[in-house]
This record gives structure tokens, sequence and C-alpha cells, in this order.
């Protein structure tokens, strides 16, 4: 009987291994402090409500847009849009 090199058994024996996967490390995201909703509770409106459906901007802005040099809050981007198609028949209406 011949006798096996040892390091010949190491080799057969690592390339009967099952292949171990590594998952990547993924890197720490940074924290952001100051969000978007909080941005946009901190900003002066100069309407008090929603110029296209009438709801308070305190119970929540989810968009605004810039009109004539003033910043508009709305509760939705599709009042948003609405406003936009024609802003002056909303601010006559204030």
């Amino acid at each position: 009987m011949k006798k096996i090199p040892a390091y010949f058994l190491l080799i057969i024996t690592a390339c009967n291994q099952p292949e171990q996967k590594q998952e990547p490390v993924m890197p720490p995201m940074a924290v952001k402090t100051d969000s978007a909703k909080t941005k946009l509770k901190n900003l002066a409106f100069d309407s008090k409500t929603d110029l296209v459906c009438g709801m308070p901007v305190k119970a929540g802005v989810e968009d605004t847009a810039h009109y004539k040099g003033k910043v508009y809050g709305f509760c939705a981007k599709e009042c948003k849009e609405e406003f936009l198609k024609d802003p002056q028949q909303y601010l006559t209406a204030k």
C-alpha cells in the first residue's frame, strides 16, 4: 500500500468543503437629525390653510409651492398640482 502525502489529503479535504458565502459588510448609515417633514413644520407659510381643499396647514404639509415670492403649503401633491394650474384663482378666493 502506498502512503499518501499529508498535504495531498489536506488539498482533497479542502476542495470537498462547501463554499461559505460571506455576507457583505455594510457601512453604518449616517443618521439624519432633521428630516424633510421636520423642515416643513418649521416653514412659515403665506396661508394658514391648503388653498385648494381648505385643510389647515398645521394639520400636516406634504408639499409646497413657491408663487410670486411666497411659499404655500399643501396637504397632498394633488392639491399642489391643482393650485399650480391656476394659482390666481385660489389666491383671489383666499
